[in-house]
């Protein structure tokens, strides 16, 4: 079982993992709209980092879930 503090510490790194991930992808997506990656390797990365970025979405909101399910210890 775990502390509030360490079910709090758990809920804070997951909100930080998807506020990377998000930049990550931005960044990504910027790269190749600005020309770096042109065509059909655009166009399939393009696809590729929309169904990545849509399950971690997915795995991060059933971690939150979790955490949030998540009683702490009595002590």
């Amino acid at each position: 079982m775990a502390t509030q503090g360490e079910i709090d510490a758990a809920r804070q790194k997951i909100e930080q993992l998807i506020d990377q991930h998000g930049n990550d992808v931005r960044n990504l997506l910027k790269l190749i709209d600005s020309g770096a990656i042109k065509g059909k390797a655009a166009n399939t990365l393009t696809r590729e980092l929309e169904g990545f970025d849509a399950g971690l979405k997915n795995v991060f909101r059933r971690a939150l879930a979790l955490v949030d399910s998540a009683q702490p210890d009595k002590v």
